[in-house]
């Protein structure tokens, strides 16, 4: 019987040791596509000032911020600017040039 509980704690230790090199090895590199935050912006959103600070504070290894303008009213729109300004990992676009943005990033 000790010898199955002995075999057993082999096995798992051998299978914790690969996982644990597994994931030091599959560290994501500088070349892997760019981890990017969408926000729409509707005019209901009454919100968006609190999803900006949040955006703002977790950052979250992101590498861009795209905030996606669909009905927004100026006072959004003043929201977003200012969160532009001081992010400079943001942009601020109408819905109708989403796609563009997406293809000239990813290609």
């Amino acid at each position: 019987m000790d010898g199955i509980i002995i075999t057993a704690a082999v096995i798992l230790a051998v299978i914790s040791l690969i996982e644990v090199v597994t994931f030091f090895v599959a560290m994501p590199s500088r070349s892997a596509p760019a981890y990017i935050s969408v926000l729409p912006v509707f005019s209901g959103d009454d919100k968006l000032r609190d999803r900006l600070e949040y955006l703002s504070m977790k950052g979250c290894g992101r590498r861009r911020v795209v905030l996606v303008d669909y009905s927004a009213t100026p006072e959004q729109t003043e929201l977003c600017r200012q969160f532009v300004h001081s992010s400079p990992d943001a942009v601020f676009l109408p819905s109708s040039e989403l796609e563009e943005f997406f293809r000239s990033i990813f290609g």
